[in-house]
């Protein structure tokens, strides 16, 4: 008797290991209530959704400021090129310097130009209107 008390043991400690195995499966392979599984699903689809539109505005941003950065350095860059173009409005009747196609009086009217290297021209070479 002590030989079918301890087989019986056996089969029982045999069957509860493969019932737990099974069990296991079934947890593992289930294919009952997958609302759970759904909706991390679609939380996490929405996560990427506004991850995707909050890059996707910081690009633009970005690529604006960029442009903005850009047209900047440009105009600084015109304006160092143009530095050595400044005008002068002579207002009064002043003797100029010597050379150029300026005549020495100035008449009213006349606009000239005093370079920064020192030139000094007439804004409008042609004749005045009162010429023409």
């Amino acid at each position: 008797m002590a030989d079918a008390s301890s087989g019986q043991s056996q089969v029982t400690a045999i069957d509860t290991e493969a019932q737990k195995k099974l069990q296991k499966a079934i947890y593992f392979y289930r294919t009952g209530d997958l609302t759970a599984w759904n909706y991390t699903i679609l939380a996490l689809s929405f996560l990427g959704l506004f991850l995707g539109l909050f890059l996707l505005s910081k690009n633009i941003l970005n690529n604006r400021k960029r442009k903005m950065i850009a047209m900047y350095k440009m105009n600084m860059a015109d304006k160092e090129e143009s530095d050595g173009k400044h005008a002068v409005l002579v207002l009064e009747k002043e003797n100029l310097e010597e050379g150029g196609s300026l005549k020495k009086e100035g008449q009213p009217g006349d606009i000239t130009v005093q370079w920064k290297d020192g030139q000094v021209t007439s804004l409008y070479t042609d004749a005045p209107e009162a010429d023409v």
